[in-house]
C-alpha cells in the first residue's frame, strides 16, 4: 500500500521524511496511518469487512492509546475530528475513535 508520511519517521531499519511516499506491507501501512505517521496515497488491494465497532476498540492496543494529550489533538485537528474541550485523554481517544468508526460506515 502506497502512504506518504507526514512527519519524520527514523529508527534502526527504516526511516521517511514528511511528503515522501513509500510503498509498504498493507498491515505496516494501516499502523502508521492509525498512529499519524502518513496518509494513504491509495486504497487496499482487499478491503476486509468492517467490524462491528465495539470489536475495533482495543484500548490497551489502540496506536491512539500510545499518543499523548497534544498528539492526540493534532491527529484530531489532521483529520477535522472535534474534540470536547477540556477532555481527560480517554475522551478525546473515544472521540476520535467513534468520528473514525462512523467515517468507516459512511464509506
Amino acid at each position: 500500500m502506497r502512504v506518504q508520511f507526514t512527519r519524520r519517521v527514523a529508527n534502526p531499519r527504516f526511516s521517511a521524511r514528511p511528503g515522501q511516499i513509500v510503498d509498504l506491507p498493507e498491515a505496516e501501512a494501516l499502523t502508521r496511518i492509525a498512529a499519524g505517521h502518513c496518509t494513504a496515497v491509495d486504497t487496499p488491494t482487499q478491503r476486509r469487512p468492517a467490524a462491528p465497532a465495539r470489536q475495533r476498540q482495543a484500548p490497551q492496543d489502540s496506536p491512539l492509546e500510545k499518543l499523548t494529550v497534544p498528539q492526540l489533538q493534532e491527529y484530531a485537528d489532521e483529520r477535522d475530528i472535534s474534540l470536547p474541550d477540556g477532555g481527560r485523554k480517554a475522551d478525546l481517544v473515544q472521540a476520535i475513535q467513534d468520528a473514525e468508526a462512523a467515517r468507516v460506515a459512511s464509506e
